[in-house]
């Protein structure tokens, strides 16, 4: 972060200090720290710089700022840890800082981690006053987050999409655990890396003008690998009924499959944009039913199977219809804004409909009509059931005002001709594994894995993490020679019991290692078996599954 500031400030001043909580032990210390950093930003080393540290002094200071620096150029001090950092020197700091300000330009930056107050608590009233004090915040790391999704996930320009228990599992561990966005961006690569790594067929995960390009190079192993996904083999055979032709050859799948490929990218276009459009027109109800952020609205449309189904989508249907009149239009407005951005012929058509409701409600008026209620003559026996049916239907039919009708009328319009339509989660929509990633128990076992689980895995199956076909085995228990020597020492030790023998281990390690030598035993035994026999218990002893027994020198304890 302080690096950050120091490039942002470059092209006001390039004499910047960056002083830490350890060079303020004493006013000396800070003192020289400072104005050797200034002095020699550019030097490397204390041989090469114009002067030593032990001969910075303000004198010096102000000597060189008058022969190299203009007069408005500012000298910048960071003091990283203000709350750190003794009162008592900062005191005297600012105070020498202070009598020099009429020749030289100082900007002090405090990094305070807590609040405003740890100013006037720390320094006295008589080293304020000589400060002009401004506050600036650093972004928290919820809007930071905010930012990166919008910019990564929500993005067109990037066909890979997050979807399902994965974006939500990310989010869980940023919310949960850790706050941290670094961590958040490699659990995004790393599902982007499985994604890719998957299989071949993910190579069409690219942009609209690539799609001809690289199904024309795919070659007939692949098209089968593609029309064994889910989401496509289901896509075939409805179209296989519907036009009643047994097979369709490679040809006509490539055409079929640069037409699914566009069409989801259409799809995801406008469900982003129309995912905008509910945020910005639910997000400011009270107690916010489906959350603040974009990110929850996304991640509840791409993990729910209908999201018009969900219990919060339809308190938030309620709540629209309290709204009053001017706020219908703001809203209304702020919708037709954000889909003026597309140029999708589809959306400006929404966009035209919107602009047909909004000049409804202006004109609607508020009163209701009165005239037309339904009245029950006088006069009139009607039977106990004809009588309930008759007031039924006339609390069915009872008065709206017009902009009552008419904000039922777009509400309406959104929730059935837009919302329904284009918030389809991606994971029903044809050729959805190409672009999107979505298993969340594989996300979880690469980043939130369990340590011994993975230890384990791979002493006791190394092809797991190897990918190398000499470590293959037959079976669980086998331990062909093959193995590294200490996934044979540990599957050797999974067979004994609480206490090892040491010789009795060293037999069964050679007769794996050097089945030549016969299955009897061996007593003089070849140096550097017994050399690899040692170095594996030793790194066994080190991963903590044995340690050495004081009951019996020649055994070992068994830890797990």
């Amino acid at each position: 972060m302080f690096t950050r500031i120091v490039s942002t400030l470059e092209p006001i001043t390039k004499h910047t200090a960056v002083i830490w909580s350890r060079d303020s032990n004493n006013t000396k210390n800070i003192m020289e720290e400072t104005i050797y950093q200034l002095l020699n930003s550019d030097e490397t080393s204390e041989e090469d710089s114009q002067i030593k540290k032990s001969h910075c002094t303000m004198r010096a200071l102000k000597n060189w700022y008058h022969e190299h620096c203009e007069p408005d150029v500012p000298l910048v001090i960071i003091i990283t840890d203000f709350e750190s950092s003794s009162p008592r020197v900062l005191h005297d700091f600012i105070s020498v800082l202070s009598s020099y300000s009429s020749s030289m330009k100082f900007i002090l930056i405090f990094g305070i981690a807590t609040t405003l107050h740890a100013i006037h608590r720390s320094l006295s009233y008589d080293v304020t006053s000589k400060l002009n004090v401004q506050v600036f915040h650093s972004p928290t790391q919820i809007n930071i987050l905010s930012d990166v999704v919008e910019n990564i996930v929500f993005c067109t320009d990037i066909p890979f999409k997050l979807t399902g228990r994965a974006i939500q599992l990310l989010t869980d561990i940023f919310l949960f655990y850790d706050f941290s966005v670094e961590n958040f961006l490699y659990g995004y690569k790393i599902c982007m890396i499985q994604h890719f790594y998957a299989n071949n067929v993910n190579s069409l995960c690219c942009k609209p003008n690539e799609i001809k390009n690289r199904i024309s190079s795919l070659t007939n192993d692949y098209l089968a690998e593609i029309k064994k996904l889910p989401s496509i083999q289901n896509y075939i055979k409805r179209l296989q009924k519907e036009s009643d032709e047994k097979q369709i050859d490679n040809n006509k799948f490539k055409e079929i499959l640069t037409q699914l490929l566009s069409q989801f990218h259409q799809y995801m276009h406008r469900f982003l944009i129309v995912l905008r459009c509910l945020h910005d027109f639910m997000a400011p109800l009270p107690n916010s039913p489906m959350g603040k952020q974009l990110r929850e609205f996304y991640t509840k449309a791409v993990y729910t199977n209908h999201l018009r189904e969900s219990p919060e989508y339809k308190e938030c249907m309620q709540l629209l219809g309290f709204l009053s009149k001017s706020e219908l239009v703001s809203k209304l407005t702020s919708l037709i804004t954000i889909i003026k951005r597309s140029k999708d012929p589809i959306l400006k058509t929404i966009r035209t409909d919107l602009e047909a409701h909004v000049a409804t409600i202006e004109a609607a008026s508020l009163e209701a009509d009165t005239a037309s209620k339904e009245i029950l003559p006088t006069g009139v026996k009607l039977k106990r059931h004809q009588l309930k049916e008759k007031l039924l239907k006339m609390s069915q039919t009872h008065s709206r005002s017009p902009y009552k009708q008419a904000q039922m009328d777009v509400i309406d319009y959104l929730d059935q001709k837009v919302f329904d339509k284009f918030l389809i989660n991606p994971n029903h929509v044809p050729a959805n594994e190409i672009f999107c990633f979505s298993d969340g128990a594989l996300a979880k076992q690469h980043i939130r894995g369990s340590l011994r689980a993975a230890i384990h895995t791979g002493l006791n199956d190394p092809r797991a993490y190897l990918n190398c076909e000499c470590c293959k085995l037959e079976n669980d228990d086998a331990i062909p020679s093959s193995l590294p020597d200490l996934s044979i020492i540990y599957k050797l030790h999974l067979e004994s019991r609480k206490l090892i023998n040491m010789y009795d281990w060293l037999q069964a390690f050679l007769i794996i290692v050097d089945p030549k030598s016969g299955a009897g035993e061996q007593r003089d035994v070849d140096p550097s078996l017994q050399a690899r026999f040692t170095q594996a218990v030793a790194e066994l002893e080190f991963l903590g599954f044995i340690k050495s027994s004081r009951k019996k020198t020649d055994h070992v304890k068994r830890l797990m």
